[in-house]
């Protein structure tokens, strides 16, 4: 049950029934969380009402109040009361958090899933790394944070399609496979393993960017390459794309695949690349414009910057491709939307992109949305790809998993296997929940340090918190209830916890609305201290009574799960031990 739209239903009859002639809505109506001590919800209605009641937003808020305490619905409240300016706070009854508890416990992981997207199309655009270049810690972020965004709008009811735009052609992939045509390949090179052969692959990559810069006749000698592989002419130049490109899609897909990201639909770069040249052609002269040899979008009349489509040469921009392949999207599905995450230095270019294609079919309008988040930096500072400063995605990941084993203690017991998948899956949640901890616009200054520890504001602290409801329901059982749940809060801790575990729907439905997984992740953090904090203080073995004890395991089962679904909105696996 969503405990928020229940309260909201109750004060729009509440407000009907005081004031009739006045037309209220849900929409009209907002009941949110209050600081702590003010009660579970709160509303300030009363403060919009005190003109047709001709009263202070005071007395509208105790006129109100009182007609909730009549309603038949009054035994959700334990208290209900009015407060300055004109508030009024719900402090929600054991009935109604019992009524919670049944719930979590019998839709389990559909728990806290709407259906405000009644099952439409949308698709989240992440990941995108290039081939012919190492994976970086930029396209980390962006695979993490988009695979959340996929969760996000699945738990809001959404069929999200998944997809990765990569970039396979251009002016990195020719440097590349200048460089490396020119090296001598170790030994048995093909049979290395995918992150060894990229070692090379991306130090090919900074030889030729170098290259490309400093030395002119190398400059001409990578133009011919880019135009072979444009051309798809069969050469060595491109036989020796062509393979490099298979080595970096072997690579990408091993990535992906420790990350837990899948993907529907993956668009290289060089399959919209002859439609772009065709669509910016179609509006030239209606939308795009000639300058200087090349085709722009003239942005600076429309308050935007300027941004070249086609070049001099006819050849297509990114600005081109990227429009090509928006239009292939909404071609190949129904989509009621489609989001692209990427850095927020390409917020303005994607702001032109954008303009341009609902110039092109208005139906665009608000359809086709950017998502920008900020830099993940190494020692508070950005890196260059192009000067092979940039951190590895791979690296990252290796050392979080070598600091998880330094750190975490894992019993001796448990098969080989099972210690790894331990490290694993710790390492990777500390790792997610560092990025999805901040707001996406936000840069965040990774270290290890920080996050691969198992108490605080972390991933591993959660993932914990889990298990150790596992554990106790591992060494005490379920209890026998009957399939019932009777709740019997007697401690303060009991009632904190309760209360936290009803905000669940609010907070899965406002992080999807708003695209803001950080709520997830500060909710979580806050239940993982309620939980911690009634299992000091409330023996559920030795509980003074069968009815009590039964109460508290509902609430142990609650939580775990409940701690499950809101990691899974976060891409994160749950441990059963650790």
């Amino acid at each position: 049950m969503n405990l928020k739209q229940e309260i909201k239903i109750i004060i729009k009859d509440a407000c009907q029934a005081v004031w009739p002639e006045r037309e209220i809505g849900l929409k009209d109506i907002e009941a949110s969380r209050p600081p702590a001590g003010f009660g579970d919800y709160s509303t300030n209605v009363a403060l919009s009402l005190a003109k047709t009641a001709k009263k202070s937003p005071l007395e509208t808020a105790e006129d109100l109040a009182e007609q909730i305490r009549k309603s038949e619905k009054s035994g959700y409240f334990e208290k209900i009361e009015a407060a300055s300016p004109g508030f009024i706070n719900f402090h929600l009854s054991e009935q109604a958090l019992e009524e919670v508890a049944k719930d979590i416990l019998g839709k389990k992981e559909f728990f806290g899933m709407s259906n405000l997207g009644g099952g439409s199309q949308a698709m989240v655009e992440f990941g995108q790394p290039n081939t012919h270049k190492a994976i970086t810690v930029g396209h980390l972020k962006s695979a993490i944070s988009g695979f959340s965004v996929v969760k996000l709008l699945e738990a809001l009811g959404y069929k999200v399609i998944k997809a990765n735009y990569f970039g396979d052609i251009g002016m990195h992939v020719a440097k590349t496979t200048w460089a490396m045509m020119k090296k001598e390949l170790p030994k048995e090179f093909e049979d290395r393993e995918s992150g060894e052969k990229m070692k090379l692959i991306d130090e090919a990559y900074v030889e030729g960017a170098n290259a490309f810069k400093e030395n002119p006749a190398a400059q001409e000698e990578i133009r011919k390459i880019n135009k072979d592989i444009y051309d798809q002419k069969d050469n060595e130049n491109y036989r020796w794309y062509k393979k490099i490109r298979e080595w970096s899609l072997e690579h990408q897909a091993e990535v992906f695949k420790e990350l837990g990201v899948e993907y529907d639909r993956q668009y290289p770069e060089s399959e919209v690349f002859e439609e772009a040249i065709d669509i910016v052609k179609k509006y030239q002269g209606e939308i795009f414009e000639e300058s200087e040899g090349a085709v722009i979008f003239n942005g600076k009349k429309e308050g935007l910057n300027n941004w070249v489509f086609l070049t001099g040469e006819g050849n297509p921009t990114y600005s081109a491709k990227d429009l090509a392949l928006a239009l292939k999207k909404f071609s190949e599905y129904e989509l009621e939307f489609s989001i692209v995450t990427t850095s927020v230095e390409q917020t303005d270019y994607f702001k032109a992109i954008i303009r341009v294609l609902e110039k092109i079919d208005k139906k665009f309008q608000g359809r086709y949305r950017h998502i920008p988040f900020g830099w993940l930096l190494k020692g508070n500072k950005k890196t260059s790809s192009r000067m092979g400063e940039t951190a590895k995605c791979i690296d990252v990941i290796k050392e979080a998993k070598e600091l998880a084993r330094e750190k975490i203690s894992v019993e001796k017991d448990y098969s080989l296997e099972e210690k790894e998948e331990i490290i694993e899956k710790v390492a990777l949640a500390g790792l997610k929940f560092l990025i999805l901890s901040r707001e996406f616009h936000k840069d965040i200054n990774y270290d290890p340090n920080d996050f691969i520890k198992l108490s605080g504001f972390s991933g591993p602290f959660i993932l914990y918190s889990y298990v150790r409801t596992k554990s106790v329901l591992g060494k005490v059982g379920s209890g026998d209830s009957g399939g019932e749940v009777h709740l019997n809060l007697v401690k303060n801790e009991e009632r904190e916890l309760a209360g936290a575990l009803a905000a669940y729907p609010d907070i899965a439905e406002k992080a999807g609305t708003e695209i803001a997984p950080h709520l997830v992740c500060n909710y979580l953090y806050d239940l993982g201290q309620k939980f911690n904090a009634f299992y000091e203080v409330c023996p559920i073995q030795k509980a003074d009574t069968e009815a009590l004890k039964n109460s508290r395991l509902a609430l142990v089962k609650s939580s775990g799960q409940i701690f499950k679904n809101g990691l899974g909105l976060l891409g994160i696996e749950t441990l059963e031990k650790m």
